[in-house]
């Protein structure tokens, strides 16, 4: 079992076997892995109810504190009404409650941009967990320092630095989560037991914030405020107060973690590709004119949003990048992992004549799956174009996109974190040109794009010039102030 890059192996013994789905037996537990975008849909859509369960961590879910998050969650009934609940506010029929919020948050960033553009990873990461944070608990947010999005960063980093080698191990032998934390070898132990209270208090202490602004009288509408609403329930001993906690805590994550990597792979994608910014930049000017982009202008940008979804492809295989890699557990539970989030068989099952083994986990290869050529011609280059058809979106390789998960646990947030980042992309495209950064003597840093997965996988910052595209746009940026 290779300890790093995984998927890549994963996809040499599917070729090796001529086979898309490769069974593989680890210290007595089953893990098959889906390398093909048919035997994908084949099990974990189409036959969704017996593949929508998680495989347990004992480490992750109990002992650093994150089981109650939904996209960890067992299948059930505890997931299914979180599910309901989380779906209820981010379907695409209640956009319009977020969109002032994230249209906020863009104008915020190119601000940021503009007065000081060499802390775009920064920028990046902190207006996008302070949208989500807006948005979910109705919160204003410090423009530095903010204490709950300080907190998010911390909890995510502890997640992705747990100890790799004792938490596979807690996880195949549970019963070492009883052995005292100071007996040799249960470093992982004294590790969970360090940062577990900082994870309890990314779920709880917003929530009790935003509660108490409600009390008060001056909150914004969010999340939260409405999620309380429902009903004849005040806000004290709420009957749904630990459904509410786990809906805002996953939207939170998702917007702490997986929208700021997208969107740093933008960056990238955009400095490594001159000419396909120059080609959406010549959209948005043909279409804008002179004035920022909104959400009703989205439908008139195909290209654009091509980029986004060449992105997203690309975010697990970048062109011209390198992947540094730690050892980390070959089951861990990610959202931004190259093969994908972990599924668990709740019946004996049966697929082209392979015996599937009830409890088995079921690992669909993402980056594989983002490779194939038969969606993805030319899958090493970046090629936006390769999802329009006829001046529009290609409804079928949208369709094909597997980033967010699969069947009845495809992420209910991803039409919330679409639109978010590709207002993002859009208003940077529009006001500013991102180019190769100089150094002392002018001459051109060659950019070396790298990164380093964990639990979730991170950009290795990088540097670029970003820079106003020209004087008007400026103009633009600073008159945004005054909304």
């Amino acid at each position: 079992m290779p300890s790093q890059l995984q998927w890549v192996k994963y996809l040499e013994w599917s070729k090796m076997h001529n086979s898309d789905i490769i069974y593989v037996n680890v210290l007595g537990r089953p893990l098959v892995v889906l390398n093909s975008h048919k035997a994908v849909n084949d099990l974990l859509s189409a036959r969704s109810l017996l593949y929508s369960d998680r495989p347990p961590s004992v480490m992750v879910h109990e002992l650093l504190g994150w089981g109650s998050m939904p996209s960890h969650m067992p299948y059930g009934h505890a997931w299914r009404a979180r599910r309901r609940t989380f779906w209820q506010e981010f379907n695409p029929a209640n956009s319009l409650n977020h969109q002032s919020n994230q249209l906020r948050s863009s104008r915020d960033f190119l601000r940021r941009l503009l007065y000081d553009p060499d802390r775009f990873l920064h920028h990046i990461e902190y207006t996008l967990a302070g949208s989500i944070i807006a948005t979910a608990y109705g919160l204003e947010i410090e423009a530095e320092h903010d204490l709950n999005i300080a907190r998010a960063k911390k909890v995510l980093l502890q997640l992705n630095e747990a100890p790799a080698t004792g938490s596979f191990i807690v996880d195949i032998l549970p019963i070492l989560k009883y052995i005292p934390a100071w007996i040799p070898g249960m470093g992982f132990k004294a590790y969970a037991e360090r940062v577990r209270p900082d994870t309890l208090a990314m779920r709880n202490a917003p929530y009790e914030q935003g509660c108490e602004r409600l009390r008060n009288g001056n909150a914004e509408p969010s999340v939260l405020s409405r999620c309380l609403a429902r009903g004849e329930h005040g806000i004290e001993n709420h009957p749904d107060e630990d459904i509410i906690k786990d809906v805002m805590w996953v939207a939170c994550a998702g917007g702490a973690e997986t929208s700021p990597l997208v969107l740093s792979t933008f960056i990238a994608a955009m400095l490594l590709h001159p000419e396909v910014q120059i080609k959406a930049q010549e959209e948005l000017d043909a279409y804008l004119g002179a004035r920022l982009p909104v959400f009703a202008d989205m439908p008139h940008l195909p290209y654009v949003r091509a980029i986004l979804l060449e992105v997203l492809r690309c975010v697990w295989h970048p062109s011209r990048s390198v992947m540094i890699n730690r050892t980390q557990p070959q089951m861990a539970t990610s959202h931004v992992d190259p093969s994908g989030a972990p599924h668990s068989v709740t019946m004996d099952d049966e697929y082209k004549g392979y015996f599937i083994p009830k409890g088995a986990t079921v690992l669909a290869n993402v980056w594989a799956l983002l490779r194939d050529e038969e969606y993805y011609p030319d899958a090493d280059k970046f090629k936006p174009e390769r999802f329009l058809k006829d001046g529009r979106i290609d409804p079928r390789l949208l369709d094909s996109i597997p980033n967010f998960g699969f069947g009845r646990r495809i992420c209910p947030g991803r039409f919330f974190a679409m639109d978010t980042i590709l207002m993002y992309i859009a208003s940077t495209l529009f006001c500013f040109d991102i180019s190769k950064a100089k150094d002392l003597e002018g001459r051109d840093i060659e950019p070396e794009i790298r990164y380093n997965p964990g639990f979730t996988m991170h950009i290795i910052p990088f540097k670029c010039a970003i820079t106003p595209r020209s004087a008007e746009a400026t103009k633009l940026i600073r008159d945004s102030e005054l909304m």
